[in-house]
This record gives C-alpha cells, structure tokens and sequence, in this order.
C-alpha cells in the first residue's frame, strides 16, 4: 500500500510573488541568503503553524558553493515533513530562485571591482 503523498505547491504560490520582489530588491549577498532562510521557515510554517521564526538560524550556508543544509529542529522537521511531500521540490525552486540572484549580486559587484574610477568628479 503506498503512501499518500502531500502538495504544498498551493503556499508556495502564495509566497512566490513576494519572495520574488523581495529578492529583486536584494542588493547584498547576505540579504539574498536572509530573504531564503525567511521564505523557507514561512513556507514551512504554513504546513505547521508551530514551528518559530527562530529556526532560520537552523539554516547554513557554504559561501563558496552558495549551497544550504538545514541543522538542528529545522533539520528535523523538514525531514518529517517532506517525507511524504514535495516540500523539499519547493525549497530547491526557491533556492534556484536565490541563487539566480545572487548570483546576479556577485556578478556586478566583481564588474564594479575591477572597473576603473570612472569619471571621478572635481569640486
């Protein structure tokens, strides 16, 4: 007998069209990985309401591969919860979604790096 398997696609497009603004007004790196962490644990509280707002901590990053793990309470009950579901199908698109952008954010911070003092204004 298998098992019922569970849809949150329904929150995630509740929260699609503000995680994306939110995103394109992003103008650090840090912000892209904050407004990630945020949107996943509020995803996650509209599966279960209890879990806190805290356990965006519970959310690491790795800065060189721009990739994430979940530890602690978070760990658990993203495990529990996308068991059955297609909970983690929507953090990954989430996560595709960030990453574009920071990508993005990284892309015109190395371009302003290395260009030259533009026309640098005199009093």
């Amino acid at each position: 007998m298998s098992e019922k398997m569970y849809s949150y696609v329904k929150y995630e497009h509740e929260l699609e069209t503000e995680y994306r603004e939110k995103l394109a007004e992003a103008k650090r790196k840090s912000d892209v990985r904050e407004i990630f962490a945020e949107y996943v644990v509020r995803l996650i509280q509209k599966i279960n309401p209890d879990v806190p707002m805290r356990l965006v901590e519970d959310i690491r990053f790795d800065e060189k591969e721009f990739s994430y793990h979940f530890n602690g309470d978070l760990a658990k009950i993203v495990e529990e919860i996308g068991k059955n579901s297609d909970l983690m199908a929507i953090i990954n698109r989430l996560y595709e979604t960030a990453m574009h952008r920071y990508k993005k954010i990284e892309h015109d911070e190395n371009t302003n790096y290395f260009r030259i003092a533009p026309e640098t204004k005199k009093d």
